[in-house]
């Protein structure tokens, strides 16, 4: 997470039941380093997607 896409200054480790709060406009990336698969829940607000969307990647 950072103020632009070449200063991204945000670094975290995380674990079970962690969340992280990305604020609108927020440059972001998501590295997953770890050997579990990551689960990723994308909740916005207010819906930006279409009822029923969804993204695999």
């Amino acid at each position: 997470m950072g103020p632009r896409k070449n200063n991204l200054n945000f670094q975290m480790r995380i674990r079970d039941e962690i969340a992280i709060m990305i604020p609108a406009g927020t440059w972001h990336n998501i590295i997953n380093t770890g050997s579990m698969p990551l689960k990723l829940y994308s909740i916005y607000a207010p819906p930006q997607a279409s009822k029923g969307h969804s993204s695999k990647n």
